[in-house]
């Protein structure tokens, strides 16, 4: 900031000076909460950046031949979501015993999201927080 003030202040007489590089502040003036956030923000960033591989896949199978598929991603290591509604209540049992099985064969986890709906995680995506479902929802 010198440089420049000298160079708009200065007389005219002393042109004779080199000009060298000149240093800029690149870091923004921020207050400590906000580069904290900045910086959790960042870490979060590059997490999921980091493990480019996990995917989440959307399922709504209308038969139970269509689980093998399901289990298929489970096992190239992808998150699926399995909407189960338009299945009777026996086949979507089926279901989820087959992708329990999955899900214990691959190390991963299978929980309950809503009504007739699952998350199915492989072992390299972790799931935090659970959902607590009503008794009405519980019953479908």
């Amino acid at each position: 900031m010198d440089k420049v003030k000298r160079w708009f202040f200065e007389e005219e007489g002393d042109e004779t000076e080199e000009y060298g590089e000149t240093e800029v502040d690149t870091d923004p003036k921020t207050s400590l909460f906000e580069q904290a956030k900045f910086s959790k923000a960042s870490e979060a960033v590059k997490a999921l950046n980091a493990n480019k591989d996990s995917h989440l896949v959307l399922f709504e199978p209308r038969a139970y031949g269509e689980t093998q598929e399901i289990a298929n991603y489970l096992k190239q290591k992808k998150a699926a979501v399995v909407n189960l509604h338009r299945l009777q209540k026996d086949q979507a049992k089926r279901v989820v015993d087959f992708l329990s099985g999955v899900i214990y064969a691959i190390e991963g986890d299978i929980q309950r999201i809503g009504p007739k709906i699952f998350l199915c995680t492989p072992r390299n995506i972790g799931v935090a927080g659970t959902i607590d479902l009503d008794e009405d929802e519980i019953e479908e």
